[in-house]
């Protein structure tokens, strides 16, 4: 078991740091708080005492669990002293295009306007692309919470997946050498970004953009591709430049639905072995949909105490047809002005989307869909999670005793409930 360990933390080393550093800012909260010149002097020793160690340390046997448990130990300390000595500022600031950005809004923005003229459906397609919200309609976009498919109007990284994916296609498209590698590169890079900018840079979209950002230079690199090792280098980046965030809920939902689906949306889709594509597609949503949801449902439930009923449903039908609108957009601001080929790409464009809400309205309405009340807390979260845990490492490495841990969480749970 420790040698698995061992291997496993060679592979994801990221994934290790991370996790210890985050526990480190979680106890650095429950912590008293001191004056910012006193944290960072004493941030300052601590850290200078553990460089130390780990300098005279590096010559002894790695492989003792002392010096593993150690440098565990010493990991959590870092994630506490980074928590006291930047209580009040970020670690890293950089300068934002101001300019350059609002240019290219206010092009889009127009281009919108020229070409789809119902209000209702204009107002959709700059929430849905650049994240204008206010000229939606609020009954509509209640209609969409409580649906639990309010991320479909949010930007964020399946707004990023569908630019970079089609980017990604084109570019595959140019000379596998050096310099239309780095211009590859460039190009991936800058129009991720600057999406991620126009989208007013709100912090769903960061987070998308770093992940594809570490994604993409890591295969121009050739590094090795381990997916938990890009989220936790995306959860650093974040803790280096506001460690504040961590305790924002938008972050805790966005990664732990992204973990989620790396984690389960394989083992459940090869649960069944299909031949049809159409129903393999479908199942697949299914899968992502599902995995989602289950490694989400502890951070609702905590934060808010309820979920949505139909949010399974909604997300295996709606998301997939939200995505058409998302490309019809994408190629409408393409489509030039010229003998009305723009107007009429926007006429259909708002059909479509007017349609796309005429059915969200009415399976809202007659559904009376609403949010389900669920009471759980920081212990009952635990045992979730480490449930969840143990079937991953049944899962991956196909030990039955890993199912007696499971049945135990879910026996401990169930008497919580009881006893509540």
């Amino acid at each position: 078991m420790w040698n698995t360990f061992i291997y496993w933390r060679a592979k994801h080393p990221l994934v290790y740091i991370t996790a210890h550093l985050l526990l480190g800012l979680v106890i650095a909260y429950s912590l008293p708080s001191m004056k910012n010149e006193m944290a960072l002097y004493l941030a300052i020793i601590i850290l200078s005492i553990s460089i130390i160690y780990l300098l005279l340390s590096k010559d002894k046997n790695i492989e003792k669990i002392e010096i593993r448990l150690t440098t565990s130990l010493l990991l959590i300390i870092w994630g506490i002293c980074i928590k006291w000595a930047f209580q009040s500022k970020n670690i890293l600031y950089l300068p934002y295009p101001e300019n350059a950005i609002v240019y290219c809004r206010n092009w889009m923005i127009e281009k919108l306007s020229l070409t789809i003229k119902n209000k209702e459906a204009r107002g959709f397609a700059l929430a849905i692309l650049i994240g204008i919200k206010s000229n939606m309609d609020k009954s509509l976009a209640n209609a969409y919470l409580q649906l639990g498919i309010i991320h479909v109007i949010a930007i964020s990284g399946m707004h990023l997946e569908i630019v970079f994916k089609n980017l990604s296609r084109i570019t595959q498209l140019l000379p596998r050498q050096k310099v239309f590698l780095w211009l590859e590169l460039i190009l991936l890079l800058f129009s991720v970004w600057t999406y991620a900018l126009i989208a007013f840079g709100s912090p769903s979209i960061i987070r998308a953009s770093l992940f594809f950002s570490i994604y993409i230079i890591g295969k121009f690199m050739g590094a090795s591709s381990y997916m938990l090792n890009t989220i936790a280098a995306g959860i650093l980046i974040v803790l280096f430049f506001d460690n504040d965030k961590i305790s924002n809920i938008g972050l805790q939902l966005s990664y732990s639905a992204v973990i989620g689906i790396h984690l389960f949306y394989k083992p459940m889709y090869n649960l069944l072995v299909l031949d049809n594509p159409v129903i393999q597609f479908l199942w697949g949503n299914c899968c992502i949909s599902l995995a989602a949801q289950i490694s989400t449902f502890p951070v609702l439930a905590f934060h808010f105490h309820q979920v949505a009923s139909w949010v399974l449903v909604s997300n295996f039908i709606m998301v997939p047809l939200s995505n058409l609108i998302l490309y019809g957009l994408g190629i409408l601001l393409m489509l030039p002005q010229a003998f009305s080929i723009a107007q009429f790409g926007g006429k259909i464009i708002e059909k479509y989307i007017l349609f796309f809400n005429d059915l969200v309205v009415h399976w809202f309405m007659e559904t009376n869909a609403g949010n389900r009340i669920i009471e759980m807390g920081q212990f009952e979260i635990l045992v979730y999670y480490g449930m969840l845990l143990f079937i991953y490492l049944w899962l991956y490495l196909k030990q039955t005793s890993f199912l007696i841990w499971v049945l135990g969480c879910i026996c401990l749970y169930v008497v919580m409930k009881l006893f509540s």
